[in-house]
């Protein structure tokens, strides 16, 4: 391992963290479950989120989510003992929406590498992040319903605005249905599909081709991505020139990571 790259957590860790140059990866690890969200898991998720983001320390370029044994995540672990106590399950969930916040707040791109299973709340992580590579025999699907829940954390406005009304009413309502990365893809919410076995390849250089972007510039863009699409047009518009703003003045900072008259032709 070079300089450039570190690893932690050990092997029976529920989540993985590997850093190789300005490219951070976070595998979920609990393969045996399918990699479901334990209360611990989220927690060590939450805490990672949150050292990563903190201002003053070595911020990634790029992120990259993703799970160990060749699946994604299945979703909550409704395993867990105490899954039906109500106070416990709001721990849980209190847990989940911090991770989502996150996800959202993250001054970088995120990069979601599935393959397999990404289920309920596995899918809800996979669309909270900026870009989704799959596997294109990968399986995503909402099975709350049947399980006593409904699904919280924004997947189904994500599937509603990204694919359509009627690919979320299927995953949401008909029991056991389960839709291909290839068919998410050519509908918009998979952004990158390959074959099997090579997402998290693709997403980590898909990562590392983005990271080399001048930081500002690409907390500038993932925010702009992020804020503008439930918006509408005069308010996309007032959020975009804010953001124009910041790049402007993020380029006349570092001049050689970024090109002031590119920046400039866009101004309005």
């Amino acid at each position: 391992m070079n300089p450039q790259e570190t690893a932690s957590g050990t092997a029976d860790s529920p989540l993985l963290v590997e850093r190789h140059g300005r490219v951070v990866t976070l595998t979920l690890n609990r393969p045996h479950r399918r990699n479901a969200m334990s209360t611990a898991m989220l927690g060590q998720l939450a805490h990672e989120l949150g050292r990563l983001t903190e201002r003053g320390r070595d911020v990634p370029g790029a992120l990259v989510v993703t799970g160990a044994g060749g699946t994604f995540s299945s979703g909550a672990d409704t395993r867990e003992p105490d899954w039906r106590d109500l106070s416990r399950r709001a721990v849980r969930r209190a847990c989940f929406r911090t991770v989502f916040s996150a996800l959202h707040e993250a001054p970088f791109p995120v990069v979601a590498a599935v393959e397999g299973y990404a289920l309920g709340g596995g899918l809800e992580l996979a669309l909270a992040c900026d870009l989704v590579v799959a596997g294109e025999g990968s399986l995503f699907g909402l099975p709350e319903l049947g399980v006593g829940a409904v699904p919280g954390g924004g997947a189904v406005h994500s599937l509603v605005r990204r694919a359509g009304r009627g690919v979320a009413a299927r995953m949401l309502l008909i029991p056991g249905e389960r839709v291909r990365a290839d068919e998410l893809a050519r509908l918009g919410a998979v952004e990158r599909t390959v074959p099997d076995g090579g997402a998290l390849a693709e997403a980590q250089a898909l990562a590392a081709s983005v990271a080399e972007g001048n930081p500002a510039l690409l907390e500038a863009g993932v925010r702009l991505l992020r804020d503008s699409g439930h918006l509408d047009r005069t308010a996309a518009l007032g959020v975009e020139n804010g953001y124009w703003w910041q790049a402007a003045s993020a380029a006349n900072r570092d001049p050689s990571r970024a090109d002031d008259q590119s920046i400039s032709g866009h101004g309005r």
